[in-house]
């Protein structure tokens, strides 16, 4: 009987609970499960849209346009710590019932873009001038 009981136990937790669409409307209100899952490049999206993504993505054209070291350094660790936080963010609990029931996407490109971003505003910055 505790095999049967284990096995019924595990099979009701697979299956999609309402309470996992309550994690989705505390952490994406306005997502529709009739839209599909988000995809990592909806997701991508979501996140450099936020107020920080664009006050990062900002401050990375700054950099671009006015290489200093100084401001390559100040821009690049931000980038990293984003980038870091929404890796590690991703292994709680939270984020995996939110990713199994569709509301939020894979993060690679994300993490990936700011990882690069980080590098490019870093050789720009820290790269000899004539």
């Amino acid at each position: 009987m505790g095999s049967v009981r284990g096995r019924l136990s595990a099979l009701l937790a697979a299956l999609p609970l309402p309470a996992w669409a309550e994690v989705c409307d505390k952490i994406r209100p306005d997502w529709d499960s009739a839209g599909g899952p988000v995809s990592a490049v909806a997701e991508m999206g979501y996140i450099l849209a936020s107020p920080v993504g664009l006050v990062l993505l900002g401050l990375v054209i700054v950099a671009m346009v006015w290489p200093r070291r100084w401001l390559a350094a100040v821009v690049a660790l931000p980038l990293l710590a984003l980038a870091g936080l929404l890796f590690l963010a991703r292994g709680a609990e939270v984020a995996a019932l939110a990713m199994q029931e569709g509301c939020i996407g894979g993060i690679g490109p994300t993490v990936g873009l700011l990882v690069l971003l980080a590098a490019a505003v870093l050789v720009r910055g820290f790269r000899r001038r004539p």
